[in-house]
């Protein structure tokens, strides 16, 4: 933001006629403060501004002689930036941010971005540090007390109660809970939050204006319900337990290939022609999961060709422009952006598979596991 305040306190003394001493004493200050002010070597104290704003007959914005126009540029510039490349760079974002915010300390927008970007990179759970989740209560104390806008507040909310789940959790495994007075204060924090009745993408349906405004707005709220569905069974305990790097979870290999399985039912009812937009990761996952399990049931046939469908599909989703549109009935029409969504998925599905699912053995010495992974070229 920038501000101009000895230029525009010039202008405006000598449209009144004035001296520097004539207006030093308008003001009870001295002659030598009116001239570091007008040469911006120093500022006048808080308190003085409607004071002299209100001597000149103008706001302290016009006093200020704030560039709105120019400052909420930068400010849309950084936020689009941020939105963007989430979650995949947003370390590198937090410098940018937190500069900002020394320039723009009650934009709530950057706030909430910067309180994401820190516990997104705080490592979780009981790598957070203690100056980590200091600094997060004091944003989103912040937040929650001043900010007007019930869309950032409501995403402070949910990032916080994540964060206070996380750290609560038991200091080793089937122990209780490590902090459970934290636990309980996220519960309390989820009672106040609305349900999904009222949240923005259903209420649309119901106020958006005839026609395409409103068509746009069922297919949006579809979209997201798809995908509220899909995480929600991603957390129920058949599903829940897909941690393919924990030898723990492989004895749920049927239950979890049954969910996977239900899931990409699910998505391929909904999107015949396999534009499926936002839920795209997604199925890339699904089929992952499918492979890998297949793998440790001794299914390897089911698990390379579940391997190759995800690989297929993120090669696929990486090679889509930026803005598609959706061909599938029920969404036909629908814009897709997959910037805001996570890039390189072909990459990151190819490390996965390579160095980082732990194969039974014989399985990555079987032919078809190279030639599945030499195919695909990034």
């Amino acid at each position: 933001m920038q501000i101009y305040f000895g230029e525009s306190l010039r202008r405006l003394r000598r449209e009144r006629g004035l001296t520097q001493e004539a207006l030093a004493q308008q003001l009870n200050v001295s002659f030598q403060t009116i001239s570091n002010w007008e040469r911006d070597e120093s500022w006048p104290d808080l308190s003085m501004l409607p004071v002299i704003a209100s001597f000149f007959g103008v706001t302290t914005d016009t006093l200020l002689a704030v560039d709105k126009a120019g400052g909420e540029r930068r400010l849309q510039e950084i936020i689009d930036a941020y939105d963007a490349h989430k979650p995949n760079t947003s370390r590198e974002h937090m410098p940018v941010l937190k500069a900002a915010l020394a320039d723009y300390p009650t934009d709530y927008r950057l706030w909430v971005r910067y309180m994401e970007a820190m516990l997104y990179n705080s490592g979780g759970g009981l790598k957070c540090s203690q100056e980590t989740q200091r600094e997060a209560r004091e944003i989103y104390e912040n937040i929650d007390a001043h900010c007007t806008n019930d869309r950032i507040r409501m995403w402070a909310k949910r990032l916080f109660v994540m964060h206070l789940h996380s750290i609560a959790q038991p200091l080793e495994p089937g122990g209780p809970l490590g902090r459970p007075e934290l636990q309980a204060e996220a519960e309390a924090i989820l009672a106040e939050m609305p349900d999904l009745r009222a949240c923005r993408e259903h209420v649309a349906t119901m106020v958006s204006l005839p026609g395409e405004d409103h068509l746009r707005a069922v297919q949006g709220e579809l979209a997201s319900l798809l995908w509220m569905t899909a995480h929600a069974m991603n957390h129920h305990d058949l599903y829940g337990k897909a941690f393919p790097g924990e030898e723990a979870t492989f004895q749920y290999a049927k239950e979890i290939i049954y969910a996977a399985d239900v899931e990409l039912r699910m998505f391929e009812l909904f999107y015949p022609d396999g534009d499926y937009g936002k839920n795209h990761f997604l199925v890339i996952y699904s089929y992952g999961y499918k492979a890998f399990y297949n793998a440790v049931l001794g299914n390897f046939d089911e698990a390379f060709d579940a391997m190759r469908r995800s690989l297929e599909q993120a090669a696929a989703f990486d090679a889509m422009p930026r803005v598609t549109t959706h061909t599938s009935p029920l969404f036909k029409g629908l814009a897709y952006d997959k910037i805001a969504q996570d890039r390189g998925m072909a990459e990151r599905m190819k490390e996965l598979f390579g160095e980082r699912y732990p194969w039974p053995e014989g399985f990555k010495d079987d032919p078809r596991f190279g030639e599945i992974m030499a195919a695909l070229e990034i």
